[in-house]
């Protein structure tokens, strides 16, 4: 559900119950959840320390903003979404998309890059919590980056980490990973107002993935302003999607002109 759709669900809710909110209750409450009946709990439980904060007089109660967050702090909630996007630009971090279950979210990909002393010393590291076929994206990646700046890997250190040990159930983040390295390689920093989708070819092809829709949504839900998708997969772009900017591509180059800010011409090694 939809934050709007949870805030209307308290207000139902608290009609029902014969209780005011001061104002915030309902978008406080759609931070830590996007499921109804949580809502519905959260929100029974900050009634019961209302009620006990009143003696048990259930006339003019009122549900304070401090009542809902005693229920978050005794239940450990976490807020759902998390602005993660801003006007900033970074050298080698982007945001990547994932999907789980049915809901999208963002994906905080991060790429450092060292020469090595010694030339074809070099190693590609990353973390095992991310699985098995994020792993083979980032061989895939690899080959991409050899491509495209013509530099040898093998006299780099690179490291690729996924902030926070999140785990990548598919090839989808491809495309983002060999932009991530790119930038630590070349220093150029990438927008981070920009998420990707996309698994990546050896030959530098954006291709199809799934969830789509979701992805989108969980970037918006996390302040992305704009989104690249494969082009492959602009059919299944909701129609009358608002303060989301979609940017189907087909191949690396095409994504890095709008993360880079720039055409990827002048990026390139001669």
């Amino acid at each position: 559900m939809t934050p709007q759709d949870i805030q209307e669900i308290v207000r139902t809710a608290a009609v029902k119950l014969g209780v005011a909110l001061t104002d915030g209750i309902p978008e406080i409450i759609s931070e830590y959840t996007i499921e109804g009946r949580k809502a519905i709990n959260i929100l029974a439980d900050a009634y019961g320390l209302a009620l006990f904060r009143e003696n048990g007089e259930a006339e003019h109660l009122y549900i304070t903003a401090a009542d809902v967050y005693e229920v978050v702090q005794v239940s450990r909630l976490s807020p759902y979404v998390t602005q993660k996007a801003s006007d900033a630009e970074e050298i080698g971090k982007i945001f990547g998309l994932g999907v789980a279950g049915y809901v999208g979210s963002v994906l905080e990909i991060e790429a450092v890059a060292f020469p090595v002393p010694e030339k074809g010393k070099g190693n590609i590291r990353f973390n095992d919590t991310a699985g098995s076929m994020a792993k083979d994206s980032v061989f895939n990646a690899a080959a991409v980056v050899r491509k495209l700046t013509g530099k040898d890997l093998s006299n780099y250190e690179i490291h690729v980490n996924v902030i926070g040990g999140g785990r990548i159930d598919g090839p989808s983040a491809g495309t983002a990973i060999v932009l991530a390295i790119v930038s630590a390689l070349e220093q150029r920093p990438l927008r981070q107002d920009v998420a990707i989708t996309g698994e990546i070819s050896i030959q530098g092809r954006v291709k199809a993935v799934g969830g789509v829709f979701e992805k989108i949504y969980g970037a918006k839900q996390a302040g992305v302003k704009t989104v690249i998708i494969p082009q492959e997969n602009a059919k299944d772009v909701p129609a009358g999607l608002l303060g989301v900017t979609i940017h189907p591509v087909d191949t690396v180059e095409q994504a890095a002109a709008v993360l880079l800010g720039t055409q990827w011409e002048e990026t390139k090694v001669s």
